[in-house]
């Protein structure tokens, strides 16, 4: 097996871990634990001065979000959610307004209404990310489709990248691939993490 082929083996096998371990969580875990994060969450500057944020609608006992939609309605954000291209090769962003009732989209994923779509994002911008798992490098695992990762090298490009993670959720080393986008910060229920630039593994 090549070294790419290893790689992707690794990140098969500990994706299939850390999402066991994700759904293992029960209800009661996931709303506390996501309040903690909102709370972290909101004392980082960054997003508070954000005027546009990326959000994203929890899945299979992900880091809640909707708290997070309020309370960015409230500071008078304009926040996207992603939505997977109609050849399902990409993601594309659509703006939710106040009111928007979210809608299943491609996988079940619930996605705003409408056809209002991201066009570019400014260093002051947030793009709030979710993953399979991280590790302290800001290294991150997904779903293994890559859209967030070529989305970063896209539309995405030039904001900061904070997931959304449970402690859980960390690792010692996510396997890493040439294409792989890392984040900048990560909130967890206990901690935030600003990410090291430079990995002894990469």
């Amino acid at each position: 097996m090549n070294q790419t082929g290893e790689v992707q083996n690794e990140k098969t096998q500990l994706r299939r871990l850390l999402r066991d371990r994700r759904r293992s969580l029960f209800s009661a875990e996931v709303t506390e634990k996501s309040r903690l994060i909102l709370e972290r969450l909101l004392g980082v500057a960054p997003f508070l001065h954000a005027q546009t944020i990326v959000l994203y609608s929890a899945d299979e006992n992900e880091v809640q979000t909707e708290a997070i939609w309020h309370e960015a309605v409230r500071q008078n954000k304009a926040v996207y959610y992603p939505r997977i291209t109609t050849d399902k090769t990409n993601l594309e962003f659509v703006r939710r307004l106040s009111g928007h009732q979210l809608v299943p989209g491609t996988f079940g994923i619930l996605i705003p209404p409408g056809n209002d779509l991201l066009a570019s994002v400014s260093e002051t911008d947030v793009v709030l990310t979710p993953g399979v798992g991280f590790d302290h490098y800001g290294h991150r695992l997904g779903r293994g489709r890559g859209y967030y990762d070529r989305a970063f090298r896209g539309v995405l490009a030039g904001a900061l990248r904070i997931a959304l993670a449970y402690e859980s959720q960390l690792v010692s080393a996510i396997p890493m691939a040439a294409d792989d986008e890392p984040v900048h910060v990560i909130v967890t229920e206990m901690r935030l993490i600003h990410c090291v630039a430079e990995s002894p593994h990469l």
